[in-house]
């Protein structure tokens, strides 16, 4: 448990397994000080064993999907602590504002797994995947993008309600399907945004280098 703690980085794992670690050291010690006596104590010792191994793999089961959901967030970026998998959900979709690239993936993974159309799931991983190249690109360029496209994550909530919704009359329909064009041209505007960006830094890179160029030849050390 501890294992996973650190691996996902979550910080009720790690406590709870550091106590589960100190429980089985003291029934290990109270196992090795009545061994040999079939005494009460030596009875429930073997008894909290059991228990104890009962418990805790019974914990490892209802963590084994939250813990697979943040080892699919570490493969797209580095994870950083948090209090409990529950307590981020919750902080993630009762937040407005989206302030930090971590946070903006989260929600836009988790609204991938909650929406079942498989265009919008397509174009959520292609807007996590500019998002990416922008960032690495350009951190305080991908800052400005959580502003300017926070609304992408509103846009995918109230479609994932009318989808939960379940109601097969011309409204919803037609709200779903204005709200699919919104994911659909927001996915291109972004990579519009994103080609632009690189495009600029091309511009800069080739201007340098002309100038690069031109001084050298200036000091006689290339030809024309």
């Amino acid at each position: 448990m501890i294992g996973q703690a650190r691996k996902t980085k979550v910080r009720s794992w790690y406590m709870l397994g550091i106590t589960f670690l100190a429980i089985e050291l003291a029934l290990l010690g109270s196992f090795i000080y009545f061994f040999g006596a079939l005494s009460q104590a030596m009875f429930l010792t073997m008894g909290g064993s059991v228990l104890s191994y009962i418990v805790g793999n019974g914990l490892l089961l209802n963590q084994a999907k939250p813990y697979l959901q943040r080892l699919e967030l570490s493969e797209v970026r580095p994870l950083t602590w948090i209090s409990s998998p529950s307590a981020q959900k919750y902080l993630e979709l009762n937040t407005a504002a989206i302030d930090t690239p971590q946070f903006f993936v989260e929600r836009l993974l988790h609204w991938r797994k909650e929406i079942d159309n498989r265009s919008i799931q397509t174009d959520i991983d292609k807007i996590i995947r500019l998002f990416q190249l922008l960032e690495k690109k350009d951190v305080r360029e991908a800052e400005k993008f959580l502003v300017r496209h926070s609304t992408v994550v509103n846009v995918l909530m109230q479609y994932d309600e009318l989808e939960n919704a379940r109601l097969n009359n011309t409204i919803t329909s037609d709200s779903k399907r204005k709200l699919e064009h919104v994911i659909q041209q927001a996915s291109v505007a972004i990579e519009q945004e994103v080609t632009n960006h690189f495009k600029m830094g091309m511009l800069d890179v080739s201007a340098e280098t002309d100038v690069y160029l031109q001084t050298l030849k200036s000091r006689n050390l290339l030809k024309d």
